[in-house]
């Protein structure tokens, strides 16, 4: 399956449906700034949500609205870079979110279990598919979309121009409830499962609704991540976030 494929069909959407203009307050809007580290990685991974589709799948909520600014720093290479960082300390036994105030983490070096170019996942694909399908199955947590908004949205990724496998995935992960067991079994090791609760809680917010509460507990306890370190997770997650809000990232 091409990745690259399916993130240039995401960015080809932009403008595609039916003008109405993209949500660009939502996590979708967040992943495409050009510039960032994830312009770097091969396949458009930078890319990801710059196209109106994506933008729509994660919806403009503000509790995700809230991620905005670090999405902007790098895309989906910017979740592995917090992952490993959080990761890194945790396994240090340093304090959560410790670090260089106001830093965005490094794009993770070969070989550290964190770096999206080599990884893949249990089922042998790339480990950025992975990470899209925990977003999308993480966003449709709280229910927003079913019904007419799903069903619309497949409409346009049958209108993307992807190969067959590439629209098939796609509508494949549009059709299935949120499901945290799913995205459970995608992992092979330890560093991944805390790539996808990154991925996971970016993609969710600020957690405020229920639905959003139970998914996510339930994604740690299958995910079996020890719960310091979840702690690192979240902490690096919204230090970095906050620092590059105001302005301060590096």
């Amino acid at each position: 399956m091409n990745l690259g494929s399916i993130l240039d069909g995401l960015m080809r959407s932009q403008g595609s449906l039916g003008g109405r203009q993209p949500q660009q307050g939502g996590l979708g809007g967040m992943l495409g700034e050009s510039g960032g580290l994830g312009s770097q990685i091969p396949g458009g991974m930078g890319g990801l949500a710059a196209g109106s589709l994506l933008s729509l799948i994660l919806g403009s909520r503000a509790g995700r609205s809230a991620g905005g600014s670090l999405m902007k720093a790098g895309g989906l290479a910017v979740l592995a870079s917090v992952a490993f960082k959080a990761y890194q300390d945790w396994q240090a036994n340093q304090a959560p979110g410790a670090g260089r105030p106001g830093s965005v983490p490094a794009q993770p070096p070969a070989g550290s279990g964190f770096h999206l170019e080599e990884e893949k996942d249990k089922n042998g694909h790339e480990m950025g598919l992975a990470l899209v399908q925990a977003m999308i199955s993480a966003a449709k947590s709280d229910g927003h979309l079913d019904g007419e908004e799903s069903t619309r949205i497949q409409e346009q990724i049958q209108q993307l121009g992807l190969g067959n496998e590439e629209k098939g995935f796609l509508l494949d992960m549009m059709a299935k409830p949120a499901d945290a067991a799913a995205i459970a079994r995608l992992p092979k090791t330890k560093e991944q499962a805390a790539e996808l609760y990154v991925a996971s809680r970016v993609a969710i917010g600020d957690a405020d609704t229920p639905e959003e509460k139970a998914y996510l507990d339930r994604l740690v306890a299958l995910l079996d991540l020890p719960a310091d370190l979840v702690t690192h997770l979240d902490a690096q997650l919204g230090a970095v976030r906050q620092t590059v809000a105001t302005g301060t990232g590096a």
